[in-house]
């Protein structure tokens, strides 16, 4: 007796007379039940002072084997008994949003938007009406775990158990959607039984997954392009520059625009051309004269340029006293 305690192995899930697979808290002793790993025979004990398990008597079923049949046969059961009432099963994946509000407007570069995500939400029954176990992709010569199709098109996605061994490469490079779950302990297959995946579980791995980016014209919640730094231009009474400089979340849309309000980082090349074009649009009659709008100047550099005509650098206000002063701009 001593001996059998010994190899004896004790497992919640089982495999009941009709192939299905039940936790031991539906388990009765009348019937008889095989394990899910190696078909091996399989005894409930249900007693009041330990915890009720099936115990397993042969050493020869790998815990690797026996929690990737059972992941398997859980997703299995839940799908195919959600497609038969008409549950819905839940993938909850991330989508990004773009903002092109008004505080995005002020931003030069794309590398600067304001890039939010948010949870994209999916029935996945709605898209995938067929379940089957291992069953042979004809297509691309692949076996999944798990395939899910759409009897009206050729969609399909693939569903994977990762208990040591994660997705091929051949299989992640087909371009199939895939669902891969990371299994380690029984408590997993209670995940795969409730039915509602989510992107942001660490036992669920997406592969080829798209969900359509979103644009919204409102700024809404933390901008993650609020502390970028910003340059805020304008021209007082005497035609001299100003600038200011502030986050892009702390800047006045009700003052600066896209016209006066730039990004720190831009070149200075862009730089000089945005000054220039305000200049124009404050000063359409060119009453002041200034070296940014003189064709011998160059390279904009705070408040200096370089002068072709007098070969040195001058402040962009040297053109006021300047005989060389070609307007040009």
């Amino acid at each position: 007796m001593d001996t059998i305690k010994e190899y004896s192995i004790q497992y919640a899930y089982a495999m009941d007379a009709d192939d299905t697979l039940i936790h031991i808290t539906q388990a009765s002793p009348l019937q008889q039940y095989t394990c899910p790993g190696c078909g091996g025979k399989l005894t409930p004990v249900l007693g009041v002072q330990k915890a009720k398990h099936f115990r397993h008597f042969q050493d020869c079923c790998s815990s690797e084997t026996y929690l990737h049949k059972c992941a398997k046969e859980a997703f299995l059961y839940c799908y195919t008994h959600a497609l038969s009432v008409a549950k819905p099963i839940t993938l909850k994946l991330e989508r990004q949003v773009r903002c092109t509000g008004g505080r995005s407007a002020l931003l030069s570069d794309l590398e600067f938007r304001c890039l939010k995500k948010e949870p994209a939400t999916y029935d996945m029954t709605k898209l995938f009406d067929t379940a089957e176990l291992e069953k042979y992709d004809n297509n691309l010569g692949l076996k999944p775990d798990i395939m899910l199709s759409d009897s009206g098109t050729s969609r399909r996605c693939y569903v994977e158990i990762c208990v040591t061994h994660p997705c091929s490469e051949e299989k992640i490079n087909s371009g199939i959607p895939i669902l891969e779950f990371k299994i380690t302990s029984e408590s997993d297959i209670q995940m795969l039984l409730s039915g509602t995946y989510a992107a942001a579980d660490e036992r669920l791995k997406p592969y080829n997954f798209s969900p359509k980016p979103k644009t919204q014209d409102t700024c809404s919640g933390l901008c993650t392009a609020g502390h970028t730094e910003m340059t805020m231009w304008s021209m007082n009474e005497t035609g001299r520059l100003k600038v200011e400089y502030a986050s892009l979340q702390d800047v006045d849309l009700g003052f600066y625009s896209p016209s006066n309000t730039w990004p720190v980082s831009l070149s200075s090349e862009e730089t000089e051309n945005r000054l220039i074009g305000l200049i124009n649009d404050i000063d359409p009659n060119h009453q002041y004269r200034l070296c940014l709008r003189c064709k011998f100047s160059t390279r904009w550099d705070s408040g200096y340029m370089n002068c072709t005509k007098k070969l040195k650098r001058v402040p962009y206000t040297e053109a006021r006293q300047c005989s060389e002063y070609e307007n040009s701009r």
